[in-house]
């Protein structure tokens, strides 16, 4: 089951991500074309305060829509997942983390990139100022904890990090409240 690159080369060189295609060996010998995405990853966070999970909703052209989804950024070439996942909470919430809790990692599309997310919880907020990037458009929704459930289950949600997040928040909330 394992492949390996044969020919490959870098075709493009972004500030977000390159892209690389080439050929690769099948296990079986077959060469088979390939086209992957190479990213440094990024971080999502779920931050927790007074009741509520505070998310960011914005419009991201990629889907010609508004989503809604955790606050989240990514990682910068040698940068410590943590370390970003606290930078992006303060740059796009208002507010720092007194605790931050890793609960899960994710490839969000492993057929054409090496992107892994981080996900984390953040508990024991405090206010600071935002600093949003320049380019950023960013609205704030608090959802109160006991809605969670009503808004992963009513296919609101696009964002695989966010559901993820949520998802792992309320397990995380399950096994802490006893």
């Amino acid at each position: 089951m394992l492949e390996e690159w044969v020919r490959s080369e870098k075709v493009y060189e972004g500030r977000i991500f390159n892209v690389r295609v080439g050929e690769a060996r099948l296990d079986d010998g077959l060469i088979a074309p390939r086209e992957i995405v190479e990213h440094t990853g990024g971080v999502g966070i779920v931050p927790v305060v007074d009741g509520t999970v505070i998310l960011v909703k914005q419009f991201r052209i990629a889907v010609g829509m508004e989503i809604i989804e955790v606050p989240a950024g990514r990682l910068e070439e040698g940068e410590s997942p943590e370390y970003r996942a606290a930078c992006e909470l303060e740059e796009e919430t208002g507010y720092r983390a007194g605790r931050l809790v890793k609960v899960s990692e994710c490839y969000p599309s492993p057929g054409f990139t090496n992107q892994l997310d981080h996900i984390y919880l953040a508990f024991d907020l405090e206010p600071c100022e935002a600093r949003p990037e320049f380019d950023e458009r960013i609205e704030l929704v608090r959802v109160p904890l006991e809605e969670i459930d009503a808004l992963l289950a009513g296919n609101t949600l696009r964002d695989a990090k966010t559901i993820i997040g949520l998802r792992e928040l309320q397990v995380y909330l399950e096994r802490n409240s006893a």
